[in-house]
């Protein structure tokens, strides 16, 4: 099978974000027919073995890379990657921080890129910050950290507000809080509970529902 450029994007944009579904693959601009002519093209470069697709339990379909695939655009992975293997919490975290990303047209730093920024604080407190499991971009000058609610417990988000509060002055002029969140009632809560915290903090509620 001869690759064309369209595919290769596509291969691209999966090795990427590790998985993806065909709207995304439209909002990233990579298919501007419409959702029956692009899982038509998936599902041949599916039966060709550069991907794979799977079912989420909402019955939600998404697309996986394969080793073939990754081969296809010189990725160098060995064929037992994490990258080419899944469990289903995983997927749907990260198609919602896709979803994230395409939406405030962001890039996310490597993670040991983000920390450097707080190396100047004390051990305990960078130890506390190193150990959240946050993912971090920069928008307007502020280093964003964005906590995704995957049906979290209130004292979650507590813990981060304080991880955070507890940096020195200068870091967290530095520092905005993004909560993502999927309900009215939970933005509620996690408003109130970060109202006069000492860092900034933004709660959004996200649409996407997988």
């Amino acid at each position: 099978m001869k690759l064309t450029e369209r595919d290769i994007k596509t291969l691209e944009f999966l090795a990427k974000w590790r998985f993806c579904t065909v709207e995304q693959l439209q909002k990233a601009g990579i298919f501007r027919s419409s959702s029956k002519k692009c899982g038509s093209r998936l599902s041949i470069l599916r039966a060709n073995g550069f991907i794979k697709s799977s079912r989420l339990n909402s019955g939600k379909l998404f697309y996986i890379l394969t080793p073939k695939g990754g081969e296809a655009i010189d990725l160098i992975a060995s064929w037992h990657s994490a990258r080419y293997r899944f469990a289903i919490s995983t997927v749907v975290n990260q198609l919602v921080l896709t979803d994230f990303a395409l939406y405030m047209k962001i890039e996310y730093l490597p993670r040991e890129k983000a920390l450097e920024r707080f190396l100047e604080a004390s051990y305990g407190e960078l130890l506390k910050v190193s150990r959240l499991s946050d993912t971090y971009y920069m928008k307007d000058g502020l280093l964003h950290v964005l906590v995704v609610d995957n049906q979290l417990s209130m004292k979650y988000f507590a813990e981060r507000v304080k991880a955070y509060s507890n940096l020195p002055a200068e870091m967290r002029e530095s520092i905005k809080i993004v909560f993502l969140v999927f309900s009215e009632a939970k933005k509620i809560q996690v408003k109130k509970l970060s109202s006069g915290s000492r860092v900034k903090v933004n709660v959004l509620k996200a649409s996407w529902k997988y």
